[in-house]
């Protein structure tokens, strides 16, 4: 508080000092009525152009003031249900907000020499808060266009009009119809923009809506008798936005008048969409086409996705403040939605703020909890944008303040004024109830309560062999069941490769005809003196039908060892062609079984040899078996072993493919585990790779050392 608060002359107080006189070029209008429908005045103060609202106690000190006559102040209040002590409140909160304010000739209940030099002094900035705020936001007038609006308003009257409504609303549903019918060509018209050139046409062309947009609003405020001091741009961590200074439009006391205001520079901008679709639609190919389609999309997108938006102190938010007829909605919401969280938490049984009905209060709270949520990810998107253009680390430094300023500081902000309301929290049951549950989470942030790492994992038994006939051929017949038990040797399908047998049909037509040509070399001159080129080619065929014959006794398809027939497919039956390098089954060993599993490198410190795990299949109805970690991996693996985990097929391991080597995009560990021998179903356990996750029992980490540990790796990486 700047000045002390002196109170109202009551019948039996003293009398308190005089006060100075209100600068007497404050101004004091009717202002539209309140939410609840009490009268209001606008207090203007035209040196700094700022605007108050009073509401009728306000109202009648400080128009008692202003006539010093000072003495009639509580009878009048008395008037309107006011007894002596809360008149006496009322009369020192309007002196304090004077004297905050600056609104006396001068200052109040206290030395003039001493408190301007203490409101200048206060007034000062340390060098680090003015770089913040300059930082995160800093607002340049560029231009004072009163004159000039002034001057030309009369000339663009006409967009004021009805007729011009109906003109430009047409023109848009027109040009829209006709844009649908050639859609695609419109979508094509993106693809010339993704380019260097595309991306400077676009900007010129946001900079010129914008421009347009602007000049909307202030040629409505001037058209309603507001005065526009200045435009310029402002900049909202470093980016650029135009702004006009529409601040009298509280002085109307229209809600009609303040939403066209509001309303314009979306309007503008719909303007110029309905006539730059159209003109794309009639323009041929070139320069001129172009240009239209650029003003027609920044137009509609900037009007209907940004300009719109109820969350930012964009046209929406104003929009919305004048239908609710809520002036300064955002801190008002803000501060019902303070209240209602603490009263949710903590049961204080507070009065609200402020007395609104109780439909308009609750959408308030409901503005105020989205508009957080909102933020919330608004400020970390732009946190990793900031993050990730500049240079670290000042990309950093930038990064975490603007997290510091618009989301560490409200919600630091919060948490003081619980600490002032301590004893009372305390004191309510509820508090108590949260107390304790807030020191239970932060006991368990210490306590080393993670005692297990997992990751992706495949399951395949120890042994097992897979079932592949080497020669594209015909199913004759499936001698065996998944789940039969086979010794060595034992037949499993028979197999025919008609392309097979007639190779080798050719080849003893061949080494029968070779073999007579020898036979009768001993009477032919000819023969004989070729004979040993004929037994060369003989011996080559022989050698041929060899191969052919031991290749057609692997068509009967045999167990290569004792076992179990697992992953035979309802689909292997008499009739079907299959590839040669197709695994139809396989034969395995299941009382053993190896697990691969893949570990990031923040885990793998926190293994000790011999460690139990767990495999847990993916599919729900696949095996789940206790393991024991055998061997780790010293170094991070360069291509993945597994490529069933990969995610270009469908698995949960990232990776880019070269080739046929797969490559993590993580740096990952391979550990190897040995399941627990156990027997075999008939349906489950028969499986040659079974994809999954690993459990692994480890010594315990805390929360608080894991988040220690991951703020220094990423201090790590960036310096």
């Amino acid at each position: 508080m700047t000045g002390t608060a002196i109170p109202i002359k009551l019948p039996g107080a003293p009398t308190p000092p005089p006060l100075p006189g209100l600068r007497q070029e404050l101004r004091i209008e009717p202002g539209a009525p309140l939410v609840n429908g009490a009268p209001s005045w606008t207090l203007f103060d035209p040196v700094r152009h700022a605007f108050f609202q009073l509401g009728r106690v306000e109202f009648i000190i400080l128009t008692h003031w202003a006539s010093g006559q000072l003495g009639g102040i509580g009878a009048e209040l008395s008037r309107y249900g006011l007894d002596d002590e809360a008149a006496n409140r009322a009369f020192n909160e309007v002196v304090e907000f004077v004297a905050t304010n600056s609104l006396s000739v001068a200052p109040v209940g206290r030395d003039s020499v001493s408190t301007f030099l203490e409101q200048r002094a206060s007034s000062k900035k340390a060098a680090w808060k003015w770089l913040l705020d300059n930082y995160l936001f800093i607002r340049l007038p560029l231009v004072k266009p009163a004159d000039f609006l002034n001057r030309t308003a009369d000339r663009i009257s006409f967009l004021w009009s009805w007729q011009s409504v109906v003109f430009f609303t047409l023109l848009a549903f027109a040009g829209l119809l006709l844009v649908a019918r050639q859609w695609d060509a419109f979508l094509a018209s993106f693809l010339y923009f993704f380019s260097w050139q595309g991306v400077i046409a676009y900007g010129l062309g946001l900079v010129v809506v914008k421009i347009l947009h602007e000049l909307g609003h202030a040629y409505t405020a001037t058209r309603y008798g507001c005065r526009v001091p200045t435009m310029g741009v402002s900049f909202l961590v470093m980016m650029p936005v135009l702004y006009t200074d529409t601040t009298s439009a509280w002085r109307l006391r229209s809600r009609k008048q303040r939403l066209a205001i509001d309303c314009a520079g979306v309007a503008t901008e719909l303007m110029i969409a309905s006539v730059a679709t159209m003109l794309w639609v009639v323009l041929p190919d070139g320069m001129l086409r172009s240009v239209a389609f650029i003003l027609a999309t920044t137009s509609w997108i900037m009007s209907l996705a940004i300009n719109l938006n109820p969350f930012m102190r964009f046209d929406g938010y104003y929009v919305l403040s004048d239908l609710l007829n809520v002036p300064n909605l955002q801190p008002r919401a803000f501060a019902l939605g303070r209240w209602r969280l603490r009263e949710a938490l903590f049961g204080l049984s507070d009065p609200a703020p402020e007395i609104v009905p109780t439909k308009l209060r609750r959408g308030m709270i409901i503005y105020a909890y989205a508009t957080w949520i909102y933020r919330l990810f608004l400020f970390i998107g732009i946190a990793v944008l900031v993050y990730n253009v500049f240079f670290q680390p000042l990309g950093l430094i930038l990064a975490v303040v603007e997290l510091a300023v618009f989301i560490g500081r409200p919600v630091w902000s919060e948490l003081r004024a619980w600490a002032q309301l301590k004893d009372r929290i305390f004191s309510s049951k509820r508090g108590r109830a949260w107390l304790w549950i807030s020191g239970g989470l932060i006991l368990a942030a210490f306590l080393p309560l993670d005692r297990h790492i997992s990751g992706y994992a495949v399951l395949s038994p120890v042994g097992a062999a897979p079932i592949v006939s080497g020669e594209p051929a015909m199913i004759v017949d499936v001698l065996v069941e998944n789940g039969e038990e086979v010794a060595p040797g034992t037949a499993l399908i028979e197999l025919q490769a008609p392309e097979l047998a007639a190779q080798a049909a050719e080849t003893k037509v061949r080494i029968a005809q070779l073999q007579l040509q020898v036979d009768r070399s001993v009477a032919d001159q000819r023969d004989r003196s070729n004979r040993a080129v004929l037994e060369r080619e003989l011996a080559r065929e022989r050698n041929k039908l060899s191969g052919l014959e031991r290749r057609s006794e692997k068509l009967v398809l045999r167990a290569p060892n004792a076992g179990v027939v697992a992953g035979l497919s309802p689909d292997m039956h008499q009739g079907r062609w299959i590839g040669g390098a197709e695994v139809i089954g396989h034969v395995v060993t299941p009382s053993d079984y190896d697990v691969q599993a893949y570990l990031v490198e923040d885990d793998i410190w926190r293994l000790e040899d011999g460690a139990l795990g767990t495999f847990v299949a993916a599919d729900a109805g696949g095996p789940a078996r206790k393991a024991k970690l055998v061997e780790t991996s010293s170094s991070a693996i360069q291509r993945l072993e597994q490529p069933i985990l990969a995610s270009t097929n469908g698995g949960p391991i990232a990776v880019d493919r070269d080739g046929d080597e797969l490559t993590p995009r993580e740096a990952l560990y391979r550990v190897r585990l040995i399941a627990e021998k156990g027997a075999a179903s008939a349906e489950g356990d028969q499986i040659q790779t079974v994809p999954g996750s690993i459990q692994i029992k480890t010594s315990g980490q805390s929360f608080a050392f894991w988040a220690f540990k991951e703020t220094a790796r990423s201090l790590r990486q960036i310096f």
